[in-house]
């Protein structure tokens, strides 16, 4: 899901600024899915496009008391329960020909995510596969001088325009069912004669 999710969000970006006033000329790769990290120098002197990387992912701990079963019928299906995490997701806005065309979709960038920060299966169609119900909620991240710095140095020391973003709420779930039990439909008390 968590491939699923990144690609799903850099193809919802690659629509919207395809969408967008004076846009309509764009390729329909201009956002691409990349490791900015792995960008040799040549590639860097020739890129003009959005790259969307992951850095990071953390569980969501505020949702683990979700329950381990599940009623069917006259059983119980006893699985661990979903895990949610958190995808932290960089975008940067790599347009060599131009710093102010970078700046320019950069603002793009962030104008789509505040126009619509909660992604969901009804509300965004999409031709990727494997999704199933899901439900993606973007919060920026604004790391501090001494954190984007680290992040640069770590991904190759080549900073972009870019913007960080925290996609909370990516369920994590293998279909395993670990023990089937019956329902416990009466009880019975006896008294102990002695």
């Amino acid at each position: 899901m968590i491939y699923q999710a990144v690609s799903f969000l850099a193809e919802q970006l690659n629509h919207y600024l395809k969408t967008t006033d004076g846009n309509s000329t764009l390729a329909s790769n201009f956002t691409q899915l990349r490791n900015v990290a792995h960008l040799t120098d040549d590639e860097i002197k020739n890129l003009n496009n959005i790259l969307v990387t992951l850095v990071n992912v953390s569980e969501e701990f505020t949702m683990k008391n979700n329950p381990n079963y599940v009623r069917q019928g006259d059983n119980i299906n006893y699985q661990n329960a979903p895990m949610y995490l958190n995808l932290y997701v960089l975008f940067s806005s790599c347009i060599n020909t131009s710093y102010e065309k970078s700046l320019i979709y950069l603002s793009q960038i962030v104008e789509f995510f505040q126009g619509k920060n909660t992604f969901t299966k009804q509300n965004s169609p999409t031709t990727k596969t494997g999704m199933g119900d899901f439900r993606l909620h973007l919060d920026i991240y604004s790391p501090t001088f001494e954190q984007a710095n680290y992040l640069w140095s770590t991904l190759g020391g080549k900073q972009f325009p870019y913007v960080l973003y925290r996609v909370r709420l990516v369920e994590i779930q293998r279909e395993n069912v670990t023990e089937t039990r019956g329902i416990i439909k009466q009880v019975e008390l006896r008294e102990k004669l002695s």
